[in-house]
């Protein structure tokens, strides 16, 4: 679908690249928490949950951030395509 949209622009030369790398959200479980917690988008979801809710939705951020925890920091699988094309 890129694809076409960028022929249909005019673009030549398309190609796609796709990337495989892990995010990094902090160095260890504690810091990807509070990091995590300052994302608007967290800050959004847990401003529409009741104290209960929020505070259970916390606690499985805290253990899923834990459970990412490696050596080399809070590692969580990210991919995503890089989109080159030339305008003649």
């Amino acid at each position: 679908m890129a694809g076409g949209i960028l022929a249909a622009a005019g673009f030549t030369g398309v190609s796609f690249a796709g990337v495989n790398e892990p995010v990094c959200y902090g160095p260890d479980a504690d810091v990807a928490y509070d990091v995590v917690r300052g994302l608007r988008s967290s800050k959004d979801l847990l401003a529409a949950m009741d104290a209960a809710q929020a505070e259970e939705a916390l606690g499985r951020l805290r253990a899923t951030l834990a459970a990412h925890q490696t050596g080399g920091g809070v590692l969580f699988g990210a991919r995503a395509w890089i989109i080159a094309a030339r305008r003649p």
